[in-house]
């Protein structure tokens, strides 16, 4: 009897062998694994003989020297003479920087702090910096200041407002300073150099090169400012760095490293939540180009770092839409909503759906959710964004308050999500040496501060409130949830005041603004408080209040 074809794979990966289906033998990883979040061995070599008169294939992988490749590549530096000093800063860097799990997969940890340089913001950029520190001159500046201000602070603790404790300056902080403005200007003769270069419109490896060892140099230097409390210099950095970014990426090639655009593009979300009413960069230089599309969403992300990406893009359009086009309607003129604005909300909600399917269907993003106590959490913040951000294509047009009565469910997902996070972070940092920085705990504050101001509900405002007021202090954050509880209990009293007892409370009593004004070197906060006592077509009353806490 002739044997029976069939279409097994001989050459697929192991794990499709085990599972008995064929293999689509991609390289390296097979897309019957990734999609499925298994864990893929590639397509295993031929085992077909060579004919015994075939003669010997050399493969060789010396790289063919051209006119094109020689002016493309990186002029050497002179050698650089390190003193025992800076060396032993950049090592001290390298130790903390290659610290934690999952270096170079582009999985964050759930801490940023400055014993532990992962800035939250994803750790397969690591390797690059390191790489960069070694070629040029300007990254080991930035990186031996840094070292030195973290040692530094390590000793000697921070001030509420800027550098640290009173007293004389001891040698290691003065170093830090003058390393770092030599720092800067090694930056700007680097940036000179590789904008001059790009001005063409053709950039070649070399500028590539340089462009990706400046952007490396911004974080270092936005940290250094964090470390500082100097923040509008941070994001003076962050600024110019972006501008950078997206000016080497003009000509429709998209050649900076993902791993570093990612990087970037959460701390442009993260300045737009957090310092006063910015809009996202990125999201407005995308919207000034004409030829700028939204990005297609998968059916399944492969990765949670995936749908992490493309819920950082969603929420930074929807938030420069907030703060832009719909502000004039929401604050200045409410009503008469021209229908093309209301035409692009509803293609954020219809984004935002598509984006939560896919989270819900892949398997990558669910294990998450169950995995470690740091990856869990990370997953839940995610979660948490997505929420916030549904909520603000939805109300960002309309000046009504009571508006946000409707989003009852997503706020109490919003609290449930921040407390398994706040709760996930401590079972995490159960096991671990604590670090001095920025816990994940604190990327709750935005959100618990956001459910507590604009969520009603009285027993959710008290849950959010408490857990605000239980977040640890940081003396690197830009908000701290001590002084956003007190806001947030002032601003429930004055509403349930006006309210006497009504529920729901009345759109006339309900604060619609809060400006702050945060004073650490007396310990105060000056609250500026705006509603319409005659509508939301009415007049804004506005009071001023300085609350401790």
């Amino acid at each position: 009897m002739a044997r029976r074809a069939h279409t097994k794979s001989r050459t697929g990966c192991r794990t499709c062998k085990i599972r008995r289906i064929r293999c689509d033998e991609t390289w390296p990883s097979c897309k019957r694994c990734t999609s499925t979040g298994r864990r893929c061995d590639g397509p295993s070599p031929s085992t077909t003989k060579p004919p015994a008169d075939s003669h010997p294939i050399t493969v060789s992988f010396a790289e063919t020297l051209t006119i094109r490749s020689i002016l493309q590549m990186r002029v050497p530096q002179k050698p650089w003479d390190a003193s025992f000093e800076e060396t032993r800063y950049m090592q001290y860097f390298i130790e903390r920087i290659t610290q934690g799990p999952e270096i170079g997969h582009g999985t964050p940890t759930t801490t940023s702090s400055p014993t532990n340089i992962e800035l939250a913001t994803g750790a397969d950029w690591r390797p690059l910096m390191i790489q960069a520190m070694h070629r040029e001159l300007a990254v080991r500046q930035c990186v031996i200041a840094l070292s030195a201000l973290i040692q530094e602070r390590v000793a000697h603790g921070s001030l509420g407002i800027h550098g640290f404790n009173p007293g004389p300056r001891n040698q290691r902080y003065v170093f830090a300073l003058r390393t770092y403005g030599r720092a800067l200007s090694s930056l700007q003769e680097l940036v000179e150099d590789a904008v001059a270069s790009s001005d063409g419109g053709n950039c070649g490896g070399r500028e590539i090169a340089s462009i990706e060892s400046a952007l490396l140099a911004g974080i270092v230097c936005i940290w250094f400012e964090v470390i500082m409390r100097d923040f509008r210099a941070g994001l003076g950095h962050l600024e110019r760095c972006l501008r950078i970014m997206f000016h080497s990426g003009s000509d429709g090639k998209d050649a900076i490293n993902p791993a570093i655009k990612r990087a970037y593009m959460k701390m442009d979300m993260q300045a737009a939540q957090y310092m006063g009413r910015r809009a996202p960069i990125t999201a407005s230089i995308a919207a000034a180009s004409s030829t700028s599309t939204a990005p297609h969403l998968p059916y399944i992300f492969d990765t949670l770092d995936e749908a992490e990406t493309c819920l950082v893009h969603e929420h930074a359009r929807i938030l420069h839409f907030a703060r832009t086009s719909a502000s004039t309607y929401k604050y200045y003129s409410p009503g008469n909503v021209p229908l093309d604005l209301i035409a692009q909300t509803h293609t954020f909600h219809s984004r935002l759906a598509l984006w939560k399917s896919a989270f819900t269907y892949s398997y990558s993003c669910q294990k998450a959710r169950h995995s470690s106590p740091r990856i869990s959490a990370r997953a839940a913040l995610i979660l948490i964004q997505y929420y916030i951000a549904l909520i603000t294509a939805a109300t960002c047009l309309y000046a009504e308050e009571m508006l946000y009565d409707r989003f009852v469910p997503e706020f109490k997902r919003i609290v449930a999500l921040a407390r398994s996070a706040c709760s996930a972070a401590e079972d995490a940092g159960a096991h671990t040496t604590p670090l001095i920085g920025l816990p994940i705990s604190t990327g709750t504050i935005h959100p618990l501060y956001f459910a507590a101001t604009k969520c009603r509900d009285a027993s959710l405002r008290d849950e959010a409130i408490t857990l605000l007021s239980e977040i640890a202090a940081c003396p690197d954050g830009v908000w701290e949830g001590c002084i956003l509880a007190a806001v947030a209990q002032r601003a429930r009293e004055v509403e349930e005041t006006s309210a006497a007892g009504c529920r729901p409370i009345p759109e006339f009593c309900r604060i619609y603004v809060i400006g702050l004004d945060i004073r650490r070197d007396v310990g105060t906060v000056v609250v500026d408080f705006r509603k319409r006592g005659n509508g939301m077509d009415g007049e804004w009353e506005e009071w001023v209040e300085e609350l401790c806490w």
